[in-house]
């Protein structure tokens, strides 16, 4: 018997509010990997195979091959030689799509086809479309890969997932238009996943103990559904979102360079793909230095959330300062833990422990300076 990813038990244990960046991930997430996304590339592909056949025909029609095909080349630019490799890549794409959707109802889910059909199309020569038409195909093809890669980021093998924070933030730019209302979702405190081993439930998991970590989609039906380690910022990362602001991260260009460029120059980041201070001059540059050095992963224990069917959180949803996570700013080493309760720090694994008020929280070693304190979601004592 299959879990129903959308079904609305009564929810136990204690409430774990998830802050708007947190559903906006979940959000994604669930719509990602959902059985109407997966036909709906299954439609796309349908519709570019139809639109090959047309000019296929049209190209046999017109008897384009006799004025491609050369002694020196041969057939390598025919019509008839794309038909061979290239249409019969779509082909299989197409199969395996199809066999993904049968395979869901088994909770199986995977990676697609796709990067096996872009790598085929681009080895296969298109010379035998006009221009206009091979553009108007690339074009397409770029629109199906690009939905396919969607799910392919969300499901690693193996736990081995691709999605970072800045993808995140990006990906929401992108479709954040598709939730006009944020789905309403429930922290399962109940339902516990773990780093490294299959989740009790198919559906999007969070870190039980870090605001910043990016959520995780993780499934029963097959060993590659493991959940991985979680993927937040370290030390690097945890200064950049005090200096710029969780909004503005990623996205406000002079927030932005202003930081990396003095970071740069004050050797708290390092130049990176060939980019110093004088070469930030624009905010995908900024990204590029910053995005290479803000991260760390761990394993961790995961909570489930629930999607609750038909119903939506339309609370703070076109509030930007309600994307902040919800808890107390980060403490750097050596200062007095300014409330008593469980804190952590990415500057290590299992960091998690409980600092009376007060008390000089330590510093743990770090390549970017102070060892930063983050207040932890969740504040229950170890269980023995």
């Amino acid at each position: 018997m299959t879990t129903d990813l959308f079904n609305n038990p009564l929810s136990k244990g204690p409430a774990f509010p998830l802050s708007l960046w947190q559903k906006r991930q979940t959000a994604m997430l669930y719509y990602w990997m959902s059985l109407d996304y997966l036909k709906g590339l299954k439609g796309m592909i349908d519709k570019l195979m139809a639109g090959t056949d047309v000019l296929l025909d049209l190209a046999q029609s017109q008897g384009r091959d006799a004025l491609i095909a050369d002694e020196r080349w041969g057939v390598r630019d025919t019509s008839a030689n794309w038909s061979t490799y290239g249409h019969s890549a779509l082909a299989d794409f197409r199969k395996s799509v199809i066999g993904d959707i049968a395979a869901r109802v088994n909770e199986d889910y995977g990676r697609t086809g796709a990067y096996q059909c872009a790598y085929l199309l681009d080895e296969t020569s298109s010379r035998w479309m006009t221009e206009d038409e091979e553009d108007i195909f690339k074009k397409q093809a770029e629109a199906v890969f690009s939905y396919a890669f969607r799910i392919d980021e969300v499901a690693g093998a193996g736990g081995q997932r691709t999605l970072g924070d800045s993808c995140m933030v990006a990906h929401w730019q992108d479709y954040g238009g598709h939730f006009p209302r944020l789905p309403r979702f429930r922290v399962r405190t109940d339902v516990v996943g773990e780093t490294g081993k299959l989740p009790p439930r198919t559906g999007v998991y969070v870190p039980q103990d870090d605001p910043y970590g990016t959520l995780q989609f993780a499934w029963t039906g097959n060993n590659n559904g493991i959940l991985g380690e979680v993927q937040t910022f370290n030390d690097a990362g945890l200064a950049a979102v005090n200096s710029i602001g969780r909004n503005a991260l990623w996205r406000d260009e002079q927030k932005m360079m202003a930081y990396v460029i003095q970071a740069l120059k004050q050797k708290h980041l390092r130049p990176a793909h060939g980019i110093d201070w004088k070469d930030v001059d624009d905010l995908i540059a900024a990204r590029l230095v910053l995005n290479n050095q803000v991260y760390t992963e761990r394993p961790c224990k995961w909570y489930f959330v629930e999607m609750i069917d038909g119903e939506y959180d339309d609370a703070n949803e076109d509030d930007e300062t309600a994307a902040e996570p919800l808890r107390r700013p980060n403490v750097p080493a050596g200062s007095s833990c300014p409330e008593a309760g469980w804190w952590y720090t990415p500057a290590q694994s299992a960091s998690r422990r409980y600092f009376k008020q007060g008390e000089t929280m330590p510093s743990l070693g770090s390549d970017y300076g102070d060892t930063f304190w983050q207040w932890s979601p969740d504040q229950s004592a170890p269980t023995l």
